[in-house]
This record gives structure tokens, sequence and C-alpha cells, in this order.
């Protein structure tokens, strides 16, 4: 049986009342969403729906008849391993891959369609390897003169005890939504990742479910690895034992399906990935499930590990080991571990993370709101990145858009020069390689998108530099991580389709789509967590 045929039967036995125009307009959404890889809004295909599965970016396509696109005139940062720029670029895009690359000295290749980029400045698609969707908390209500401003859990070292409560109770949020209340908050989080110029993330467990964030990702257009966050343990302060919260197999199963369904996606667009809030939230029968389900597909795999100055005591006491301690017992510290928030390690265990190329992951934007001191407190970040660590930034999650890559990359580079007093410590080419090959490479896709280079995927932003900020210099990447940000995305491009074109989606209806995710939100929280 042929794909639409199969489309043919779907419809008929969910919506066997429809019209004969009814039934060919929804045959039309369905088999454009299926060419896509997944669901469209509007689409018949809902949330739970996945197309076939196919080895990742590995679509056979014949470059011959492939359309040719030729972005001219851009100041081109390429983050590739020379760092290379071009003031005065051209990038030859055939179908979705980067075919050819050269400067205006050069002949420029025949194509079909060109993309002027005068006045702009071209970098590789920003890949957000650590990132949770958690719009359902929001929006934020808090009072404008700041009088229910309280300390967060995450501040004085961190209070485990209430971090484990709360992960706890967040870890299975997104099994309570409705279907419809899922996908609206998916679309809305995630598109203004991309409309910032997020084209990958990596979802490292969220307060929503896998397949909407999995076909949110697909109908937007962008890249994805989603996850189940494991949590099944909480350790009460000063306890010498741990009291078990959730059901380990479950939370195992949950692994074990996503990544069935959603790993190495045929819509080349969505992988898995499965992760655990915290060392100090994990029993060791889930950290041994996370390394055999990881091994067996192959993965990466992530771990908020090692991110509290409080976390060793109080592990030791109940494990006989820290965070890091456990996680090379059972031999997760390996080059596919997304280590996150790594900030309070011995320096043995240091030594260990270099060794094995762990990839270490900060959101060094997000540190200020929780009360945390991860940058500069033990200097880890900074040093890892002068020590050659595959170091990546990242956004985190925020019951609200609280900023996106250029804020992290930002940070990156001016706050690690601040806290080793010393501005050689980050420069601005190294904070975009945070911001973009070294996030692609944690996520396993490193040799595929993260870089402007022939032969990879056409993942690419284009930023306006034609402005009062950007006069008398040489070098606008230093001025956009300074005085740039987020707003300032003109174009985003993924597998070389535009998605946004001088700050508008090219495909999405915004006020729509907030309106949906408006009324989904009230819905969800009002039943949730009244």
């Amino acid at each position: 049986m042929n794909d639409n045929t199969k489309i043919n039967k779907q419809i008929a036995l969910k919506y066997p009342n429809l019209s004969r125009r009814q039934f060919i307009g929804s045959l039309a959404v369905a088999t454009s969403s299926v060419a896509l890889g997944g669901c469209v809004s509007g689409g018949i295909l809902s949330a739970g729906d996945a197309p076939s599965k196919k080895t990742i970016f590995d679509q056979s396509i014949d470059s011959s008849k492939e359309k040719k696109t030729l972005i001219r005139g851009g100041f081109l940062y390429t983050s590739d391993r020379n760092n290379k720029a071009i003031e005065n670029s051209w990038i030859l895009i055939t179908g979705n891959k980067i075919t050819k690359i050269g400067s205006s000295l050069e002949v420029e290749p025949e194509h079909d369609s060109s993309i002027d980029a005068r006045g702009k400045m071209v970098l590789p698609g920003f890949v957000n390897p650590h990132w949770h969707e958690s719009f359902v908390e929001g929006p934020d209500r808090m009072k404008p003169d700041d009088s229910d401003l309280a300390k967060m859990p995450f501040s004085d070292g961190g209070n485990i005890e209430a971090l484990g409560q709360y992960f706890g109770v967040i870890a299975d949020v997104g099994e309570k939504f409705t279907e419809q209340e899922a996908a609206a908050i998916a679309r809305w989080s995630m598109w203004t990742q991309l409309r910032s110029g997020t084209t990958a993330l990596g979802d490292i467990g969220s307060l929503n479910s896998t397949d909407a964030m999995a076909n949110a990702a697909i109908s937007l257009g962008m890249r994805i690895r989603v996850s189940r966050w494991g949590s099944d343990i909480m350790i009460p302060n000063g306890a010498s034992k741990f009291k078990r919260i959730a059901d380990t197999d479950k939370q195992a199963n949950d692994w074990e399906l996503l990544m069935q369904k959603w790993d190495n996606h045929s819509s080349g667009l969505v992988g898995g990935m499965p992760s655990v809030l915290a060392g100090f939230g994990s029993s060791d029968e889930q950290l041994k499930s996370l390394g055999e389900i990881a091994n067996r597909y192959n993965s990466p795999y992530a771990a908020h590990l090692a991110p509290l100055k409080n976390e060793a005591k109080a592990l030791q006491k109940v494990f006989g080991h820290s965070s890091i301690g456990r996680f090379d017992k059972f031999g997760l510290l390996t080059e596919n571990l997304l280590a996150v928030h790594t900030a309070y390690a011995t320096e043995m265990e240091y030594q260990q993370i270099l060794k094995n190329k762990v990839n270490v992951v900060y959101s060094p934007a997000n540190y200020g709101l929780l009360g945390e001191t991860t940058v500069s407190e033990t200097g880890m970040m900074g040093r890892l990145i002068r020590d050659g660590a595959p170091v990546s930034c990242s956004t985190d999650g925020n019951i609200s858009y609280t900023g996106g890559m250029p804020e992290a990359m930002r940070y990156t580079y001016l706050g690690n020069n601040e806290a080793h007093n010393d501005n050689t410590t980050v420069s601005p080419t190294m904070a975009l390689r945070t911001g973009t090959q070294n996030g692609a490479t944690a996520l396993g896709w490193g040799d595929k998108i993260g870089s402007i280079e022939t032969g990879k995927e056409a993942d690419l932003v284009i930023v306006d530099i034609d402005d009062w900020r950007y006069r008398l210099i040489t070098h606008p990447l230093s001025i956009f991580l300074i005085a740039g940000g987020s707003k300032d995305v003109d174009t985003v491009i993924v597998a070389g389709k535009v998605l946004i074109k001088e700050g508008k989606s090219t495909t999405i209806d915004e006020n729509k789509m907030f309106n949906e995710y408006a009324v989904a939100v009230e819905s969800a929280r009002k039943r949730i967590f009244s």
C-alpha cells in the first residue's frame, strides 16, 4: 500500500462524513505533510502520528535537478576549524546543501535565484543544545514593582531537596496536556527560538510532550533532538538515603519508545536523546538504563551534571560519589554526553572530562535570573574553552522568551573574559563557535551542520549590519556580540529553505500562532497547576 492510499484510508476512517471537497482538501494537507515528514498546523495528522523512520540527513538527492540559490555580498564567518572569514562572499546552495563558497574576486557559479546579502553578515545557523520547552508556566506574571521577588532554589549553592521535589513534579507534566494544548504551546515556544536564529534545538527534557515538539519542529522546518527527562529520586537535605518519587522502569520505557519513534527520523529534522534531570535526581538503576539505551542507539544523552556547589556533598553522603564520580563509575563520561552547567569538579574530575572529550554545555545569560554563579565562581567554563574542550553555550528554558543564542554568545564572550581577567580567554569567533559548531557536535550532528562548509546542510543566519552600530569597524561579529541581539536576525535558512525573511515568517501566520498559544496556556495552567 503506497503513502497516498494509506492517507486516503486514514482520512476516510477518521472523518467518515467529509464532503468530496473537504476530503480532497484534507488529502492535499496530509500528503504535503508526509512529504515534509510530519504534521502541519491544521492538517489531518495528529501530534501522535509520525512518518516512517530513515537515517537522518541521508535522503538520496539528484543534485542536477535541485534549485541553486546564491547568497552574495555578505560578510561571512564560517565557524570552520580555521575560523575563516570572507568580507565580500558568495555561497552557493544546491537543494539543501552548501556546494560552493567564494569571494567577490572569484567568478560566481551558475544559479537559479539569489539573495542579496550586501550590508549583512552571514553566519552558520545557531545551535542551542540545551533547551527546555517551559512556556506552559508563562506568561510571566511578576509584579512590576518587584515586591514578590524571592530567592530561587538555585541560589546560595542550591537547595537540593527543593530542587529534587520540583524536578519530580515537572518530570511528567507533558503527559497532562491535551493534544491541542501541547501542539500550540510547542509551536510558539519553538518559533521564538527560530525567529532569533536557532536552527537546531537540543531538548533536555520539557514541560511538553515529545510528539508535540517533534511535530512542531517539522511544521516549522527547524531541527530538534527531543528528549524525555528522567528523575526517579530526591534527596532530603542532610539525609543519608534518597526517597524514590517515580517509577524508574516507566521512565526508561518512555526513553525506549521515544528513540524508536523519533531517532533518525525520515524528515531529516528530528532525532532522539535520553536525558536525566540531574545526578542528584537519578538512582543507580536509572543511570544504568540511560547508558544502555544511549549505547544501543549510539545517540547523545544529557544531564545537568555538577551544576551546584552543594550537590557533591549531598551525593557523597548517599552514594559515596559526587555526580561526576557516579557518571564515571557507570561509564557515562563519554564524548556522547552533554554535561550541562558543569562547574563544580575536582581537579581529577576536570582532567577526566577533558580526556574523555565530554561536551560541556553552559547557559551564561540565564544564571543571573536564577541566582547561580556558574561562570564566575569556579571559572571552569573559560578554563575548559582555553584547554580546547568542546564547550557550547545555550539558552536553557524559561517561562517566556528571555533571550536567544545571540545573547548566550554575548555572555560567553564577555562573561568569561571578565571572570578570567583576560580579554583573550574567549575571542568573538570562539564565542560564535560555542553557539554553532560545538553545539552541533554535542548533538551528534557536527559533521552535518554547525559551520558553513561545502558538503554541509545549508543552515544559515543573515544579520543586518547596515546601521549606526557597525560604522567604522572591520570586525562586525564583535559588535554583534556586544551591541546586537536576537532582534537583529533578518533571515533564517534551514536545509536550504528560507523560513524567516526580513524578520518575518515565510510560512506561518505569527498572530494566529500566538493567539492559539495564549488560549492553550491558560487552559493548561488552570487545569494542571490549579
